[in-house]
């Protein structure tokens, strides 16, 4: 076994684990070859939607309800997720899941274009954004997270590593350009305090502050 798969497996042993209907919706979104965050990635999210914990949470990009599985876990037991996904067979791969898991009444799954239904929610009333769709969009779902956070939520994004290749990807790449634009502004704006994490895929992470101007 090399060094990542025992860093992994250790990984798994002393983080919670994968229950069975995780382990399902990570096999279905494998066989429909649909990317799913990577199981720390999954970890992180869990223990970042309880710290509070979360009653309202915005996912961007259902998949095939991997993530919105670990977001649901963390959260509040009455809190609700509101996940985004733009392809009908993804949505019903990410329905399956929640269902499986007991979840489906704290689920509105809304299909549609990202950019489209986020104009839709309203201001001020989450307590947790997460960023997991196209990654040339990245900066506009930055300009709705600002919107829609709750002073003192959090911003979250997935792949902010893109595989190590976020700061030297060639100039012809457009989700790496989404991506480093994304971060770069998360960075320099005042109203968040944000860091970025090397786990899975790398995983932005900023407390959203807005400052009275």
């Amino acid at each position: 076994m090399d060094s990542d798969a025992n860093a992994r497996a250790y990984l798994q042993r002393v983080n919670p684990p994968e229950d069975e209907p995780l382990r399902a919706a990570r096999a279905r979104s494998e066989e429909a070859d649909i990317p799913s965050v990577a199981y720390e990635t999954g970890a992180m999210l869990r223990w970042l939607a309880g710290l509070e914990p979360a009653k309202t949470i915005v996912e961007i990009g259902s998949g095939g309800g991997y993530s919105g599985l670990w977001l649901l876990a963390g959260m509040h037991p009455r809190g609700a997720l509101t996940t985004i996904e733009a392809d009908p067979d993804h949505q019903a791969l990410s329905q399956k899941a929640y269902a499986e898991a007991g979840h489906s009444e704290r689920v509105r799954s809304i299909l549609g274009q990202a950019l489209t239904v986020l104009e839709r929610l309203a201001d001020t009333s989450y307590d947790l954004v997460f960023c997991d769709a196209a990654k040339t969009e990245y900066p506009a779902y930055l300009a709705h997270a600002r919107r829609l956070l709750r002073p003192g939520g959090l911003l979250v994004a997935d792949n902010v590593w893109w595989g190590g290749e976020i700061a030297d990807a060639p100039a012809d790449d457009e989700d790496a350009a989404g991506l480093r634009a994304f971060v770069e502004e998360v960075a320099e704006d005042p109203d968040f305090e944000a860091q970025v994490l090397f786990v899975g895929d790398g995983l932005l992470v900023a407390v959203y502050h807005p400052k009275e101007r």
